[in-house]
């Protein structure tokens, strides 16, 4: 079985590899001064002359973000050479937490920041910018079980540890003709304040309102018999070497742990995998606030995959250094412009060309 899902994994990664490079088959629209990119050609990014930026810029926050980050920032320091990026995952609520107190220029975040937070952030007021979007898998360990289908109150009562073993006749209903053991269940989590999770149970609270009861946020207090995990690659790890597991985890750490991985019951009624294709649908789907926040879970349509997590970079509106305002404004137009054709590779959907452009256009919000 686990050369299958070796199999499986390294096909997806060729898959995710070869529909990134089919990008480069898009228009070429010029987004700064001696540099272009491939994406739609309805997308015009800013006018930057990376050539001309310098300094540090450093972030922290968002796990579920890190390999897109990680990615785009290879590829940013060969076009920007005078700039250097750094980029912590430590969770959304320690990036937050970060910005709030001006120890970083940026802040990954899958959440949004509480109203009552808001005040905190020393900096001012804050702009959220739109990156990339991915499912949030629900990957599971159970020896014998190679498919597996749950519909949004099942997975509510496995996470919140009122169905406790796999042959229950709940997760059966869902899989009919499907062998499951009497293993108990382990259910993993995140120890860490995330956005994953906040989106996690969001969409539990959504999809499952009369089965939910442990509420939605960057933190719940979950079930003392489930198990906590620092990061999705921590909760990824426990999944993998635990029999009878079963945890939420980004694609891209997924993939990179060969774990097996779920299809969800969507707002269609559809059992949806969590593939890339599944995830633009639901972006495309999803209506944007005027500060460019918007929630693409539980989205509507047949290909909707459900639980679709947004994630943005967060910067102060007012910078103090006009060097730093522009850096981030040269790597938040990268990213949204360059950058969005390396998503896929990395086991993320680019942005809708709309919502990409309005992060382009508010670029300019960005002052010294």
């Amino acid at each position: 079985m686990h050369k299958r899902r070796r199999v499986w994994a390294l096909g997806l990664l060729t898959a995710l590899a070869v529909i990134g490079a089919a990008c480069s088959d898009d228009k070429t629209t010029t987004s700064a001064t001696g540099s272009s990119f491939s994406g739609p050609a309805s997308v015009k990014g800013a006018s930057v002359d990376y050539g001309k930026l310098t300094g540090t810029l450093n972030g922290s926050g968002s796990s579920f973000q890190d390999a897109f980050d990680q990615k785009a920032k290879s590829a940013f320091a060969k076009t920007a050479s005078g700039v250097t990026v750094n980029y912590t995952k430590s969770g959304s609520s320690a990036g937050k937490q970060d910005l709030a107190n001006q120890v970083v220029q940026f802040a990954g975040t899958d959440s949004l920041i509480k109203d009552a937070d808001k005040p905190t952030f020393k900096g001012g007021d804050v702009l959220y910018f739109p990156t990339v979007g991915a499912p949030i898998t629900v990957s599971y360990n159970v020896n014998g079980v190679d498919k597996l289908q749950l519909s949004a109150d099942v997975l509510a009562g496995i996470f919140q540890a009122t169905i406790t073993t796999w042959n229950d006749s709940k997760i059966a209903a869902d899989n009919p003709g499907v062998t499951l053991p009497s293993t108990k269940i382990a259910v993993v989590h995140r120890l860490d304040g995330s956005g994953t999770t906040s989106n996690f149970t969001k969409y539990l609270k959504a999809a499952a309102p009369t089965v939910w009861t442990l509420d939605s946020g960057d933190t719940v207090n979950w079930p003392a018999s489930t198990q906590g995990a620092e990061k999705n690659s921590g909760v990824a790890s426990i999944v993998k070497t635990t029999d009878g597991s079963i945890g939420y985890v980004d694609l891209a750490d997924a993939v990179n742990a060969d774990l097996k991985t779920a299809s969800i019951k969507n707002k269609a009624g559809k059992f949806v995998a969590p593939t890339l294709d599944g995830a633009s649908a639901a972006l495309a789907g999803a209506d944007i606030k005027p500060d460019l926040t918007y929630d693409p879970l539980n989205a509507a349509g047949d290909a909707s995959y459900p639980i679709t997590s947004p994630t943005w970079i967060i910067v102060y509106k007012k910078q103090t250094d006009a060097a730093v305002a522009e850096a981030l404004k040269g790597w938040l137009n990268f990213i949204l412009t360059e950058g969005q054709p390396l998503a896929k590779s990395v086991g993320y959907a680019q942005l809708p060309s709309a919502l990409a452009q309005q992060a382009i256009d508010q670029l300019s919000q960005i002052t010294t």
